[in-house]
């Protein structure tokens, strides 16, 4: 399924036009190329790319308040070979007016990661890489490059160009990791999203949000030391400011609204039943949130005063991805059943696609996707999930099956599209598959509470509740239970090495980038902070981990197991698949495990992933058949 992928869509503010990446899948192990593409918001005319550079990559595009200007970034050649001439970093901000060639915004010597327009366009701040100094430079060319754990001596800062003179200036101190900017309505201020560290685990975990303000560019107020990776949004009046909170244990977060003067906190949607993944201000005192209810996306109209909610339209929005006009008019990702994603709108409460990035899917066979709810035997929870099944399929043909576990365990499978490297349901339903995808407690879509009750539990309760969904099919004869296999990535990769360890209903096992040793992992991950907040610390709760992790239960499996792990995969490292390897080998069980040089915890080369659907029908047609 080499497809194109949308994304980032950004509607203008007078609602014209909508600008969005389209993703194209490259060759040889080089990562999709991003374009920047247009289309209008009316439907009038089909979507056209930005003039680019072939080789170019262009992402994340941002419009001018008055929509005049589409400003983007890009690492495409600066006029005059000024890249190499002046030492100048690949990746600048560009811009395009009224539909003028591209013009750099930026010469930074750092490379770019983003940027925020003042409001009368006059000057851009923007963030760029510290870059190596001379020192740095020789000592790596002198092979001197022992590295220090954790011991960051570049920073992504905050610099600001004033656009009329060219003259730039760094705002943020060393030692100082800028994640987000926006600039204040008023253009006094700057709200950042900042660490003290520069690791992945900063950026997710150890984040705090500060007001900068730019006549004395002095470090402000912190107004929330436990940030998530929302971006940072001023209301128009620049009197509110929008920001994520990360929840008590790291699990989940909340949208808060600050009021500024007296700094009054909003937490927005709390006591919707479900997740709110997104919200973005339609006028001073509205917001728009976007989220997901049970397996289905939800559009909410949301009271920056209180935080109450009304629900605005059921859509089939897995992504978090949308933006307003000041019309009301909003553009965002949608999926169906049988189409992956696309460019929507949704005006006065119709929703119509706006884009077609991949024809050829209609031709294409489809599996057959139902919603689904049942009961947990555990306590009578009502948990969520689909089926997908095989094209024209009807019942009363038990079929063979592949219960598949979704990650997080904080994630959810939602209705829509179902096809790719990791969402193998389509792929197996047009084999003749069934596809069980089940939401069990500690996934999104029931509101905070389900979320966190994996906590202490992974493979306990989760685990009955997916086998609860198992049992409802298997009464309905959608399932043939002697051809049973269970599968997935990440968390869904624990689960599955878990219940080949617990039960013996499943005849085989695909465990992708899966986690073996809970304990170990909280050690060796990039993210530290994620497993704590599950389990408490991994050094004095390590007979919990053990508890809770498959390797202690591996004598117990008695099934062929297929692993797949990336060898670069520092979130779950592959030490994790290899320890599975060694010992069901050692106890004589089959078991193949498959690793992918340069493989990172998610796959983008496109040979990889291809790789991966291709082992997982087969593993299954060999075992199942």
């Amino acid at each position: 399924m080499q497809l194109r992928s949308v994304g980032d869509p950004q509607i203008s503010p007078d609602s014209r036009w909508i600008a969005y990446t389209l993703s194209t899948p490259q060759a040889q192990g080089k990562p999709p190329l991003s374009k920047v593409w247009r289309v209008p918001v009316s439907g009038s005319a089909t979507s056209t790319a930005l003039s680019s550079v072939d080789t170019a990559n262009d992402e994340h595009p941002r419009w001018s308040a008055d929509g005049r200007q589409l400003m983007f970034l890009s690492t495409r050649p600066l006029p005059n070979n000024a890249t190499r001439r002046d030492n100048l970093a690949k990746t600048q901000v560009w811009q395009q007016t009224d539909g003028t060639a591209p013009q750099p915004m930026t010469r930074s010597v750092g490379e770019v990661s983003g940027f925020s327009l003042s409001p009368d366009a006059q000057q851009i701040a923007y963030l760029a890489l510290d870059p190596a100094t001379a020192q740095a430079t020789a000592d790596a060319q002198a092979k001197r490059d022992a590295v220090e754990t954790e011991t960051p001596t570049r920073f992504v800062r905050v610099w600001i160009r004033d656009l009329r003179t060219g003259q730039t200036r760094v705002l943020t101190p060393p030692g100082l990791q800028v994640h987000d900017v926006a600039w204040s309505p008023d253009g006094s201020q700057l709200a950042l999203r900042v660490s003290n560290g520069t690791t992945l685990n900063d950026y997710w975990y150890a984040s705090h949000v500060q007001l900068l303000p730019l006549q004395d560019v002095n470090l402000g107020t912190v107004l929330e030391s436990h940030a998530s990776a929302l971006p940072l949004q001023w209301s128009p009046d620049g009197k509110r400011l929008l920001y994520g909170q990360l929840g008590l244990h790291g699990i989940v977060a909340n949208i808060i609204v600050e009021q500024l003067d007296g700094h009054r906190r909003v937490v927005l949607g709390q006591d919707w039943p479900g997740t709110l993944w997104l919200a973005r201000w339609q006028n001073n005192s509205t917001l728009i949130g976007q989220g997901l209810q049970g397996v289905r996306g939800v559009f909410l109209s949301i009271s920056a005063e209180s935080g109450c909610w009304t629900q605005l339209a059921q859509q089939q929005v897995p992504y978090q991805a949308f933006t307003t006009a000041h019309n009301g008019d909003i553009a965002y990702i949608g999926l169906r059943d049988a189409q992956p994603a696309e460019i929507w709108t949704l005006r006065a409460g119709k929703s119509a696609q706006r884009s077609d990035s991949n024809p050829q899917v209609a031709s294409w066979a489809h599996g057959q996707v139902r919603e689904l709810a049942w009961n947990s035997s555990r306590d009578g929870l009502p948990i969520t999930g689909l089926l997908v099944s095989p094209p024209g399929w009807k019942a009363g043909t038990p079929l063979p099956t592949l219960v598949q576990i979704h990650g997080g365990p904080a994630a959810a499978w939602t209705s829509g599209w179902l096809g790719s490297w990791h969402d193998w349901a389509q792929l197996l339903s047009t084999h003749g598959y069934a596809v069980l995808l089940p939401n069990p407690r500690g996934s999104e879509g029931q509101g905070t509470a389900f979320a966190e009750m994996a906590r202490h539990d992974w493979g306990s309760a989760d685990f009955q509740d997916v086998l609860d969904g198992v049992d409802m099919l298997e009464r309905e004869g959608v399932i043939d239970p002697t051809r049973l296999a269970i599968g997935g990535w990440s968390y869904g990769g624990y689960l599955s090495a878990w219940a080949v360890t617990q039960s013996a209903r499943f005849k085989t096992a695909i465990v992708g980038a899966g986690v073996i040793d809970i304990g170990a992992m909280a050690l060796t991950t990039d993210i530290p902070d994620y497993l704590p907040g599950y389990f408490g610390d991994p050094v004095s709760n390590r007979a919990e981990y053990d508890a809770h992790s498959p390797i202690r239960y591996i004598d117990n499996v008695h099934v062929p197991v297929l692993i797949l792990h990336g060898q670069a995969d520092r979130r779950v490292p592959t030490s994790q698949g290899d320890m599975l390897y060694r010992g069901l080998k050692m106890h004589g069980t089959r078991v193949e495990q498959v690793t992918y040089p340069r493989g990172p915890h998610w796959f983008f080369e496109t040979e990889h992933g291809a790789d991966v659907q291709d082992r997982v029908l087969g593993w299954l047609d060999q075992n199942l058949r």
